[in-house]
């Protein structure tokens, strides 16, 4: 119960600093319950990454999270299509410039350091993740749609 209700709680900070930060396409995340958010959300990094390590490259990258949280609404919406692959890792690399700013002022070393990440996340994403957005989506949201849909 303990683990779900802090699940919530995360779910919840990432949505109110997605609109703080003015993020782009953050309205994606709208049409979700907080519990299907809570699955569809997975850290920083690939579904194919243990979640170990999805938890340690989150805590090493922080700021970014909420630029993943969009990111990862927008590749559970994925419609397999080169298009929409490039604009959401470019929207990756522009929502990370724009929390970067928001968080730190040009005097701050921070404010290009995760301006540099958000840069070089949404290049990974783009040279290696093809395979991921064009796979079917492995969320529990999908596998109960899924299952219901007896596929």
């Amino acid at each position: 119960m303990g683990d779900h209700m802090n699940r919530l709680k995360e779910i919840s900070e990432l949505k109110r600093r997605a609109d703080e930060f003015q993020l782009e396409n953050r309205e994606i995340i709208g049409k979700y319950t907080m519990s299907e958010l809570c699955s569809i959300y997975n850290g920083i990094g690939s579904d194919a990454f243990p979640k170990w390590l999805r938890n340690i490259i989150s805590s090493l990258h922080p700021s970014l999270a909420v630029v993943a949280f969009v990111h990862d609404v927008e590749w559970h919406e994925s419609d397999g299509g080169k298009e929409k692959f490039v604009a959401s890792n470019d929207r990756f690399k522009r929502n990370g410039y724009a929390v970067a700013k928001a968080q730190f002022g040009w005097y701050n070393p921070l404010r290009y350091v995760v301006m540099n990440q958000a840069r070089r996340f949404g290049n990974v994403c783009q040279l290696f993740g093809w395979k991921a957005w064009t796979s079917p989506c492995e969320c529990a949201v999908c596998q109960k749609k899924r299952k219901s849909e007896g596929k």
